[in-house]
């Protein structure tokens, strides 16, 4: 009698587990929000240019065409945590 309540109550179980719904089924395609990203940084044909002004323009120009700096070399371990 005890094994075949708990047989019982494992099939219900069971059977309750596979009419529950499936996650993810709410969620888009996988990978559509790479795939808009990418899309919205793309330029197509007819798409409008905005220019950039101000000092944004001018900052962004200047690290563009500057000189790349390299961090120092450092030798001594116990400025690298090495203590």
């Amino acid at each position: 009698m005890f094994i075949s309540r708990i047989a019982l109550m494992v099939a219900a179980g069971a059977l309750l587990t596979g009419c529950a719904s499936s996650p993810g089924d709410d969620l888009g395609p996988f990978g559509a929000s790479v795939r808009h990203a990418m899309a919205s940084q793309t330029y197509r044909e007819g798409d409008p240019i905005r220019p950039m002004a101000g000092e944004q323009a001018v900052k962004a120009m200047k690290a563009y065409r500057g000189p790349s700096e390299t961090p120092p070399i450092v030798l001594d371990a116990t400025a690298m945590g090495m203590e």
